[in-house]
């Protein structure tokens, strides 16, 4: 039971909704913008696939930088947070290594009705597998090197909600890629799952500085962290707000009350609550894009959205 445990711990739960949300958009945005879309729908195989492959690279992801951060000391007695697999000695680094084979394995094998559908999809699967696995594994681990907020916005939010959106205007005849809005509520997504990694980063400030872990906040201080989370907080409901209309942007009291509490956050444990409310801000936010899409709120003619 203990070790079930330590695994599903392992996973990050909280963290999944970064998984599912951009799959979720990237249909809602298809819904809403594809040209073909209201003949055809919206290939429910396709965003299953999307959604399984997100999930198990969310997973492995997940598993790599417990591994990376427990095998470059990161992981240490001093740190404040929850229990890391590794470090704590519940799962063994080998046990670790498989685990991550295992989940990259079940991503390629759910992904596969998406990967057929197009070499160019199949290359941007492993793509999106290799920047997983490079956030803290690898000669040049992107945590480590103060990428790791870019790559959450451009893997998590940019990438993970366009190649959803791309799949299913690949899976059915005669249908537009709507790039734009596909990109704009990509962004939009990312830089609000970037405030899970801004409060964990905020978090563990002294125990990452004390390891050489050069992440954002390493380098600029906790200062610069509480203002990318607000700059994140108001320019992702921003993105959104444009692609979908005004029902994500409901959610800015939401995010104001979020942001002037994580401002007199002061100490390590001051900025555990912090990962869960910016899971569920980006949930909500989702959430409000994917019914204004099924209820038909979004002005789909303005600007340059299509």
């Amino acid at each position: 039971m203990m070790t079930f445990r330590a695994w599903l711990d392992a996973t990050r739960p909280k963290t999944l909704v970064a998984a599912v949300a951009p799959v979720a958009l990237g249909g809602a945005v298809f819904a809403a913008y594809g040209k073909g879309a209201s003949e055809a729908g919206v290939d429910m195989l396709v965003l299953s696939s999307c959604l399984g492959f997100a999930l198990c690279v969310q997973v492995a992801c997940n598993f790599a930088n417990d591994l990376g951060d427990s095998l470059r000391g990161a992981d240490t007695s001093a740190r404040i947070g929850p229990r890391r697999a590794v470090s704590s000695g519940d799962i063994s680094p080998g046990a670790m290594q498989r685990g991550i084979w295992i989940a990259c394995v079940l991503a390629l094998i759910l992904g596969a009705p998406v990967a057929i559908l197009s070499p160019w999809l199949f290359l941007a699967g492993l793509l999106a597998i290799a920047c997983a696995l490079a956030y803290t594994l690898g000669p040049f681990p992107l945590a480590y090197r103060g990428l790791g907020d870019v790559f959450v916005v451009a893997c998590f939010g940019v990438q993970a909600t366009t190649l959803t959106v791309w799949a299913i205007s690949v899976a059915l005849t005669n249908a537009v890629m709507p790039w734009a809005p596909a990109l704009l509520a990509g962004l939009g997504l990312g830089l609000l799952a970037d405030n899970i990694l801004v409060a964990n980063n905020a978090r563990d400030y002294e125990t990452d500085l004390a390891v050489g872990k050069r992440t954002t906040v390493v380098r600029f201080g906790r200062g610069v962290a509480r203002n990318l989370h607000g700059f994140n907080s108001l320019l992702g409901l921003g993105c959104l707000g444009h692609v979908f209309g005004w029902a994500p942007m409901v959610l800015l009291p939401l995010a104001l009350w979020q942001h002037l509490a994580f401002r007199k956050a002061v100490q390590p444990a001051d900025f555990l609550p912090f990962l869960g409310r910016a899971a569920v801000l980006m949930l909500l936010a989702t959430i409000l894009c994917v019914t204004a899409t099924c209820l038909g709120w979004v002005p789909t003619g303005s600007l340059w959205m299509r």
